[in-house]
């Protein structure tokens, strides 16, 4: 089996063969923004890429000028550039701030032809990210599955005593896991959690890493995850609180978990973190320069995130990113032909290989490297237990409601039932004000 390594060179010349764009006048310049961030849904990420459109760009009288912006503060940059009409012509954006825009009215659909040939030609977990209703597109998502994972450091089960070939399963295994991997100094001080939270920073994020266990238990951001408007929060319950509630056991009874650690990507990476539940790619892009002596398989291994008892079914989280076009751009035809380019299932092909992604149409997964990649393989055991967000408006104002309320609860700020309350209140408000 030929390696990635040896496809760049081919990969390169389809690149170069595949621009189909082609014209005669001055170039215009158009701008895409981007989380610049670790966002990226690869080992590397094309957007980091300045050559990327190298090859659009010189059949095209187009120049993508690619700009990154901040994720925490991103989302709220795009509304504003939205009210002062100087927003970019493309906007890489959150799946889960989509509802927002729209809203708003900022979203350009994408042509209904072109919608309709590439939801019967990607895979149907890229067509769930895809489809708005009725076939309607507002974007095309990124190369890579964006699913969530958890992952945990192999050599660290195994001084412990725990199989390192072996997620934890359940909760209570969960739980049993991340009291066995603690690690203390001689004053009692935590060194190594058990188990790392994404406790602070941009409410979705906090979410995003909170939703696995929502589900598990059987609760749900909003009622109907297909309709754009109305409806109600399904966290306020028993499922909400079970949730919330796992990570306060593991924080005050198990104590083998902390607030005062960094993010969990980063902790696991520095290996003071022993399991965590994020984008599983982010581990794999990082990996290699923050963790060398802990390569994928060998060194630390991914599952899908663990149940509420045995014989629940798995979910996750089954995130995106989207290329999208504003109301707004100065540029609109020559937005959606790069973005139209960057989605032929050539360039998925040879894109996703180069940089180490996993592809988007059906075809290309039954070609080498997909098809025998052990990575790759094993994010799409996962990825079919995965979910999508809710479509509703009034989404990003759930999020937002949520994620203030988990870190209230987990931060002692209020009682699990006290900040379940408030944020099905402000969510449910945020439901109706959409849905006028």
């Amino acid at each position: 089996m030929r390696g990635r390594a040896m496809l760049v060179a081919v990969l390169a010349v389809m690149l170069a063969g595949s621009a189909s764009f082609v014209g005669a006048q001055a170039k215009t310049t158009i701008t895409l923004w981007y989380p610049a961030g670790d966002v990226a849904a690869g080992p590397v990420s094309p957007l980091h890429d300045a050559a990327l459109f190298g090859p659009f760009e010189a059949a095209s009288n187009v120049h993508v000028e690619m700009v990154g912006l901040d994720y925490d503060t991103m989302e709220q940059k795009i509304f504003a550039a939205a009210a002062a009409r100087n927003i970019a012509d493309i906007i890489f954006i959150d799946h889960s701030w989509a509802s927002g825009f729209l809203k708003e009215g900022m979203l350009e659909q994408a042509a209904p032809a072109m919608a309709k040939r590439w939801l019967a030609a990607v895979s149907p977990d890229v067509a769930a990210l895809s489809d708005f209703g009725g076939g309607t597109m507002y974007g095309y998502p990124q190369m890579g599955y964006d699913v969530y994972a958890l992952t945990w450091n192999k050599q660290q089960f195994q001084e412990a005593g725990l199989d390192p070939n072996r997620a934890p399963q359940t909760w209570d295994e969960l739980r049993a896991a991340c009291r066995k991997l603690a690690r203390r100094d001689p004053s009692g001080t935590l060194t190594r959690v058990g188990f790392a939270v994404r406790h602070v920073g941009e409410p979705h994020g906090i979410v995003d890493k909170f939703a696995w266990a929502l589900w598990g238990a059987g609760g749900d951001l909003i009622n109907d995850p297909n309709a754009l408007r109305g409806g109600q929060v399904m966290f306020n319950n028993a499922a909400g609180r079970s949730a919330l509630q796992l990570v306060l056991t593991m924080l005050n009874d198990d104590k083998c978990t902390s607030l005062n650690f960094p993010d969990p990507r980063a902790a696991f990476l520095k290996g003071i973190a022993s399991m965590q539940i994020s984008e599983a790619v982010s581990i794999r892009a990082r990996q290699p320069k923050e963790a060398p002596n802990m390569p994928w398989q060998s060194g630390w291994g991914m599952a899908v995130p663990p149940v509420p008892k045995a014989g629940d079914q798995p979910v996750t989280l089954l995130g995106g990113w989207l290329f999208s076009v504003p109301k707004g751009a100065k540029n609109k035809e020559a937005a959606w032909k790069a973005i139209e380019w960057l989605s032929t299932e050539a360039n998925d092909y040879a894109i996703a290989a180069k940089f180490g992604m996993t592809p988007r149409y059906k075809s290309n997964w039954t070609k080498e490297p997909f098809k025998s990649d052990s990575y790759d393989q094993a994010l799409l055991k996962i990825a079919k237990y995965g979910r999508r967000y809710p479509m509703n408006l009034g989404l990003d104002g759930v999020m937002q409601a949520l994620g203030a309320g988990i870190q209230k609860a987990w931060h002692g700020e209020a009682s699990v039932d006290q900040a379940l309350a408030e944020a099905a209140a402000a969510g449910n408000k945020a439901i109706a004000d959409a849905a006028k």
